[in-house]
């Protein structure tokens, strides 16, 4: 009974090695099955590094399709506005150099004005200027008078001279730089005898009435000899006389712009 007993436990624990050995084998011949049959994979295929074809084009990318647009609607645009006008010039200027003929319009003289009198005369003609600018005819310059000299004998010259001041029309007054034209027309008239000169006639007179008495004694010879000494007086008077100068009502004066004249436009 004894002897039977261990002989079980023994052949147990072999038939349990046995069937953990047996495992182990088909778990090893599993692993060499599996390396074969990557071997045999492998075994058919180029490991070579294969060299990239350049002669091959290459291809082309199908070309992209183009979208139809339809047709772009323009916007409604408003007609350009046109340029505004440029502004109009409110002033003209009549140039320098520029000669205005006028009529006098009242008499001028020696004998009745003085220095710093002024006087007026009236534009004959119309001028223009730049931009439109006029002077009409009528407008009335202003003249101030400057020097005035009568002839004291036959020899002295009378002398005149007048300096335009300013230019007035439509209203308004416009200064004005200008000369008087030489030339106008001065007219040459005697004063009356006073003073000396009235007793160089008188004085001629008498000489010529007791001449006459010395050689004539009688009425006629005095009478005689006072005309000739009143000639020979008149001619001593004569000599020394006076002139004073007018210029006359309606004489013509013509002046010249010396700087140009800025007046409105119409």
């Amino acid at each position: 009974m004894t002897s039977t007993t261990f002989r079980v436990p023994v052949m147990l624990t072999a038939l349990v090695f046995a069937a953990a050995c047996g495992d182990k084998a088909k778990d090893d011949a599993l692993k060499n099955d599996s390396a074969l049959s990557r071997d045999l994979a492998m075994a058919g295929q180029d490991t070579a590094a294969k060299p990239q074809l350049t002669d091959v084009p290459a291809a082309t990318p199908p070309a992209a399709k183009t979208a139809i647009k339809a047709p772009a609607t323009k916007p409604t645009t408003k007609a350009a506005a046109p340029p505004p006008a440029p502004a109009k010039a409110i002033s003209g200027a009549v140039a320098a150099g520029t000669a205005l003929n006028l009529t006098m319009v009242s008499d001028v003289c020696t004998s009745t004005n003085k220095i710093g009198d002024t006087f007026t005369a009236t534009l004959k003609d119309p001028v223009t200027g730049s931009n439109g600018a006029t002077v009409p005819a009528g407008a009335v310059v202003t003249f101030a008078i400057s020097k005035l000299n009568r002839s004291e004998n036959a020899n002295d010259p009378i002398e005149m001279i007048f300096a335009p001041t300013s230019i007035a029309f439509g209203g308004n007054t416009y200064p004005i730089d200008a000369t008087v034209n030489a030339g106008f027309h001065v007219e040459k008239v005697k004063a009356n005898p006073t003073g000396a000169t009235a007793k160089k006639v008188v004085a001629g007179a008498a000489v010529g009435a007791i001449a006459g008495q010395l050689l004539g004694k009688n009425t006629k010879a005095t009478v005689t000899g006072a005309a000739v000494g009143a000639a020979a007086g008149a001619g001593v008077a004569a000599a020394t006389s006076n002139y004073d100068g007018c210029v006359r009502t309606n004489t013509a004066l013509t002046v010249t712009l010396s700087a140009a004249l800025t007046v409105p436009v119409a």
